[in-house]
């Protein structure tokens, strides 16, 4: 079997949730099943998928329309694969052979207010065809397969639950040597959906009680999302996107990790903040819960005084966050790339043999 994957989402200067899904999949696939695979990058794809020892093939630009509607699904039919998997992106209309799709949560079904311009306008119509016509939809825990069958009416039995990995690198994870203030930490793109204002504000409220924290917020500039710090400025250190071999060490030098989001498909940032022993608070929504479950706190998203109120438990209970954080470090040892890419190969193969 020939199977196609849509890689020309992984960038070098881009590496979110989805992309960094992405890549782990298709190295976990092309360890599996190399002779299997067909790959379709960008022209300035990162090492990591350029070295792959699997066929490639390069889109000749950059651009998202004329590749991902036109280049790609020539290409595809040109080299005959059987099975085409869009990774985030809804399968191309020309492409008339068989498809899986990866629908990482449901977003623009449920909250079309925190979807960037591009995907209400450009990426949302396409997907019902794109849904009805794919012979496998992936997504990445049971909160949102059932988001995408309440509000997107894709049958149950035609979606995989194939949860996220965490990285090997992430349990390895050291704080940096030497003194250091305390700090709180964010990982996310700055969009609406992360809801950083309210994290803003239960910070605001945590330097009233006399706290002497920072709060370190890492993640690349999104869209409609701007953070008036005012006198919260000399406290908060916005990094924008950190190479991933820095990662680790921030994770693990944090006194608490927050992730306030309205809403997630997965929550990757959180299941690599446990993987690093860190103390957790998420916010009180289906998803977190089914990555944190009884190793991390909960707070209202809607409530910055909850936020407050649970990293200050989190900061305040050393062995209860001790105890939390140990489970946390087990409990993220479930999400492991190989078993997604185990799962996905082999829903790959129920589709070869029809069944």
């Amino acid at each position: 079997m020939r199977i196609g994957i849509d890689a020309t989402l992984i960038r070098p200067d881009r590496m979110t949730g989805i992309e960094r899904y992405a890549l782990s999949l298709v190295r976990a696939l092309a360890a599996l099943a190399p002779d299997e695979l067909v790959l379709f990058v960008r022209p300035d794809a990162p090492d990591a998928v350029a070295s792959l020892p699997v066929e490639q093939h390069e889109a000749p630009l950059r651009y998202r329309l004329p590749v991902d509607q036109a280049w790609l699904p020539i290409s595809a039919a040109y080299a005959r694969v059987d099975l085409l998997h869009s990774l985030a992106f809804p399968t191309p209309p020309l492409w008339r052979g068989r498809s899986a799709m990866t629908v990482h949560d449901a977003t623009p079904w449920l909250h079309p207010e925190t979807s960037s311009v591009g995907m209400r306008w450009y990426y949302r119509p396409l997907f019902p065809q794109a849904l009805a016509r794919a012979a496998a939809v992936f997504t990445v825990s049971n909160a949102a397969k059932a988001d995408l069958v309440s509000a997107a009416g894709v049958p149950a039995e035609r979606i995989h639950v194939t949860p996220n990995g965490v990285d090997p690198q992430f349990f390895e994870a050291r704080a940096p040597e030497g003194p250091r203030a305390p700090y709180v930490l964010a990982v996310g793109t700055l969009e609406p959906r992360k809801n950083l204002p309210v994290l803003l504000d239960a910070f605001r409220l945590l330097r009233k009680e006399g706290r002497d924290l920072q709060l370190v917020i890492v993640g690349r500039s999104g869209w409609a999302q701007s953070l008036p710090l005012g006198e919260l400025a000399p406290h908060v250190r916005l990094t924008g996107s950190v190479p991933e071999a820095e990662l680790p060490a921030l994770y693990a030098g944090a006194a608490c990790f927050v992730m306030p989001s309205l809403y997630e498909g997965f929550g990757l940032p959180l299941a690599e903040a446990m993987a690093a022993g860190v103390p957790a608070v998420a916010s009180d929504i289906p998803a977190l819960h089914e990555v944190g479950g009884e190793a991390v706190r909960y707070a209202n998203p809607l409530e910055p005084a909850s936020f407050a109120a649970a990293v200050g438990a989190a900061l305040d209970d050393a062995e209860g966050s001790r105890l939390r954080a140990a489970a946390g470090r087990g409990r993220a040892r479930r999400f492991r790339w190989d078993a997604c890419a185990e799962a996905t190969l082999e829903v790959y193969r129920r589709i070869a043999t029809g069944r």
